[in-house]
């Protein structure tokens, strides 16, 4: 998604599956921060993970909500 963002750096990785990873980037748009959370599918053809349209793009200004929510978990 190099081409849709301004910016981003990815934070992490999490294997889904042998075929597709979730990855967590720090992404910019127009000025305006992000948490991506978003599904990417490994196309063998280019030998590389591409981003799926499965996932989300969390306001940056909520990151302590979305802290607080994870930490309540369990």
């Amino acid at each position: 998604m190099a081409d849709f963002w301004d910016k981003e750096e990815l934070i992490g990785k999490l294997g889904k599956n042998s075929r597709e990873e979730i990855q967590i980037k720090v992404v910019e748009k127009k000025d305006k921060k992000y948490i991506d959370i978003r599904t990417f599918w490994f196309d063998s053809n280019a030998d590389e993970f591409k981003p799926s349209q499965k996932g989300v793009a969390i306001p940056y200004d909520s990151l302590d909500d979305l802290k607080n929510l994870i930490n309540s978990i369990g």
